[in-house]
C-alpha cells in the first residue's frame, strides 16, 4: 500500500474543494517543505474526539501564500483523491505517516444522475437566496462529475455530514445525501427570513401615530 504523511485535522476535505490552512507547528512546517519540494500530495482527515476517520482527502499545496520569520505559513490547497486509511505509523518522520488504499470512482453518466443534480442545483439557489436576502445567479452545466463533492465542499452542513458524504461510495448516494441537506437548510432558511421580515414591519411605526 502506498504511504503518505498525514495531517490529522477538525476538518473534512473535498476533493475539488480549496482549503485554507495556517502551518505553525514544527512538524507541520516539515510536512509542508518536503511536500513542496517533491511536489507530493498529503493526506487530510478528520479528528475529533470521536477519533480519527479511516476515510480522508489528499491536499495538494497550490500556493505559498505568505511566509513568516519564524517559518510559519499560510498556504491553500485543494482535494485531490479520497483514501482510507490503513496502519499509521509515528516512527517514519517528525508527523505521521499512514499506508493507504486510494478510493477509485464509480464511473456515472450524466444521464443517469441528471435530474438529481439538477435538483440539487435548484436548491442550492434556494440556500443563496434565502442567506443573502438576495438573488442566486447560480449556472453549472453538464457534465455534473463529482457535483457532491463542490456543493458539499462549499456549503456548511457540519463535520459529520460532510464526512458521510466523503465516505459514500457512489455519486448517486452522496447526491441524495446532499439533496436532504439542501431541502433541510433551505426550509430553515426561509423560515427564518420570514420570521425576520416579518419583525422589520411590526417595528415600523404608522405616520399618524402619536403617543397618548
Amino acid at each position: 500500500m502506498p504511504e503518505i504523511p498525514l495531517f490529522p485535522l477538525n476538518v473534512v476535505l473535498m476533493p475539488g474543494a480549496p482549503l485554507p490552512l495556517h502551518i505553525f507547528e514544527e512538524r507541520y512546517k516539515q510536512m509542508i517543505e518536503e511536500c513542496l519540494a517533491q511536489e507530493s500530495e498529503f493526506g487530510l482527515v478528520l479528528a475529533d474526539p470521536e477519533g480519527t476517520r479511516e476515510v480522508g482527502c489528499t491536499a495538494r499545496i497550490v500556493e505559498v501564500a505568505e511566509r513568516f520569520e519564524d517559518g510559519r505559513m499560510l498556504i491553500l490547497t485543494e482535494g485531490v483523491r479520497r483514501f482510507r486509511l490503513g496502519t499509521v505509523h509515528s516512527d517514519r518522520a517528525a508527523y505521521l505517516v499512514g499506508e493507504v488504499e486510494f478510493l477509485a470512482e464509480e464511473a456515472q453518466k450524466d444521464d443517469d444522475i441528471g435530474p438529481l443534480a439538477e435538483e440539487c442545483i435548484s436548491l442550492l439557489g434556494r440556500v443563496v437566496e434565502a442567506a443573502t436576502e438576495g438573488t442566486a445567479d447560480i449556472e453549472i452545466e453538464p457534465p455534473y462529475r463529482n457535483l457532491s463533492f463542490a456543493i458539499a465542499g462549499r456549503v456548511e452542513f457540519g463535520l459529520e455530514a460532510r464526512q458521510e458524504i466523503l465516505e459514500l461510495p457512489t455519486e448517486r448516494e452522496r447526491l441524495e445525501k446532499v439533496r436532504d441537506l439542501l431541502s433541510e437548510a433551505a426550509e430553515k432558511l426561509e423560515a427564518d427570513r420570514k420570521v425576520r421580515e416579518k419583525a422589520r414591519t411590526n417595528g415600523h411605526l404608522r405616520r399618524d401615530w402619536r403617543p397618548e
